[in-house]
């Protein structure tokens, strides 16, 4: 296999990208692990690249051999730009990969209050949780993700949800000493 295109994605080489294309380069091509151009592209924050391998066939929706697609990579990275992009082409912001983290997980957990404002916007589930029945609210509490917190319970994410240890974003902020997050929580908490 030719692996040009995935290297040119890797690098941003913008007009490497655009001549493989033009000379039939696969598109869908895949490195060891899955990784499409697509996939590089988005998680390094080439926005330009990913327009235009999305703009020349791309799938927005494609997964790595654990279940990750290109926007799942963009959110955790912090590529707002890239994550809009990948909307506007139809990236699905709902699909989970193999350990249940979606998009707004992924945003949450790396504390990209932005990507989650935008996810919110499209109106990706609050609530959906991941293989240990984490949320996104549980998630950034976790981290002390202060303004990814605010930002999930004014969008209206149950202060009260419990993963499967029964552990609330309460519960969590409080072991990990996250005091402004706890500040944040108790005014949204039923007593």
């Amino acid at each position: 296999m030719d692996n040009r295109l995935l290297e040119a994605a890797q690098e941003g080489n913008f007009e490497g990208i655009r001549a493989l294309l033009k000379s039939g380069a696969g598109i869908e091509d895949r490195d060891s692990v899955g990784w499409t151009p697509l996939m590089w592209a988005a998680s390094m924050g080439f926005a330009d690249i990913v327009k235009l391998l999305l703009e020349s066939g791309a799938d927005p929706n494609l997964r790595d051999v654990y279940g990750a697609s290109a926007l799942m990579k963009a959110c955790r990275r912090g590529f707002n730009d890239v994550v809009w992009e990948m909307l506007d082409h139809g990236a699905d912001p709902h699909a989970q990969d193999d350990y249940g983290l979606n998009s707004l997980m992924r945003a949450a957990r790396a504390g990209h209050a932005d990507i989650v404002r935008s996810l919110v916007s499209v109106s990706v589930s609050l609530e959906a949780a991941d293989q240990y029945g984490a949320t996104a609210l549980i998630m950034g509490a976790y981290r002390g993700h202060t303004d990814v917190v605010k930002e999930l319970l004014q969008a209206g994410a149950n202060p009260n949800a419990r993963d499967r240890n029964g552990w609330t974003a309460m519960v969590w902020a409080l072991s990990r000493h996250h005091n402004a997050v706890i500040e944040i929580l108790k005014k949204y908490t039923k007593k």
